[in-house]
């Protein structure tokens, strides 16, 4: 257990390390800290996570590289942009951090606006930029792996952003590749089950449970019970169809949410760009939600 820093230990090592100004802590959970900062007189965030004592730091450092990395590679409005490298932080007492810096994005994340069910328009639009997002990962043969509410965040003028790619899975570099299928619990695909492979797909059927829980206020598939009740439901029954919630749902849709959540992953849409060419032929449903509305 690494002891909690002072926000002046903190703060000190960033503005040295990373040039940054005006450093505001806007969350902390864990072992990771948020901080609003600017950053050349731009709006930023710096990123800092405790590295654990033991060899458990290494897979930490690994994947805050991992996240930076990914960022770093896209360039898509879809995305949140990463603003520096990683940088190492050494403190007092043999304590470690890592750290760097992203875009402030304003608006919230998505897992704050659950309560209520949202309405067509904005599920619509939330499946083509997060389908839009996807093809930006796979494009470059990452999976996601953690397409859950905390890690969406709706800007203040509608559009959709992924985030936090902490736990993503490059197909092609083995350096960026974890070595078993982590995700938030109620999020994951039929692929999380232990000695599954993830792939694009996994992070397709992902997206229809979050456009499934944002239209009804609950999941597709029954969390409830243990973890192994959970997977075994994932493993062997079907999603409940949207319909079944939704009477007036439009029939483009219906359909899109409900072949994402197929539960095998050849009768799902394969990857983010095969979903885009799905919804690109029903204009009249997703058409405005697109980067080139």
């Amino acid at each position: 257990m690494v002891r909690q820093l002072r926000l002046e230990e903190v703060t000190s090592a960033l503005e040295a390390s990373l040039s940054v100004s005006d450093l505001e802590l806007i969350a902390q959970g864990g072992q990771k800290y948020v901080f609003g900062c600017n950053l050349e007189g731009a709006p930023a965030v710096a990123k800092v996570v405790l590295l654990p004592l033991g060899p458990d730091s290494v897979y930490v450092l690994e994947r805050a590289q991992r996240e930076v990395e990914v960022l770093a590679a896209i360039d898509s409005p879809r995305v949140v942009r990463v603003l520096s490298e990683v940088v190492e932080l050494d403190f007092a007492e043999g304590i470690r951090a890592a750290t760097w810096v992203e875009d402030r994005l304003d608006g919230q994340d998505m897992r704050d606006d659950l309560e209520k069910p949202w309405n067509y328009d904005r599920a619509a639009r939330l499946i083509v930029q997060l389908g839009e997002a996807l093809s930006a990962f796979h494009d470059l043969e990452v999976v996601h792996r953690d397409l859950s509410p905390a890690n969406v965040r709706e800007l203040s003028d509608g559009s959709f952003v992924l985030m936090d790619p902490g736990l993503a899975r490059h197909l092609a570099k083995s350096a960026l590749t974890g070595v078993f299928q982590p995700g938030t619990a109620v999020h994951r695909s039929p692929e999380h089950i232990p000695g599954g492979d993830v792939q694009p797909v996994s992070d397709i059927f992902a997206l229809g449970i979050l456009a499934y829980r944002a239209l009804t206020g609950v999941l597709p598939i029954d969390p409830s019970g243990s973890e192994d009740d959970y997977y075994r439901r994932l493993r062997d029954y079907d999603s409940r169809p949207i319909e079944a919630s939704c009477s007036d749902i439009p029939a483009p849709l219906r359909d899109v949410i409900n072949r994402c959540l197929k539960r095998q992953p050849a009768r799902r849409y394969l990857d983010g760009l095969e979903l885009i060419e799905e919804l690109e032929k029903h204009g009249e449903i997703f058409g405005p939600y697109f980067m080139d509305a």
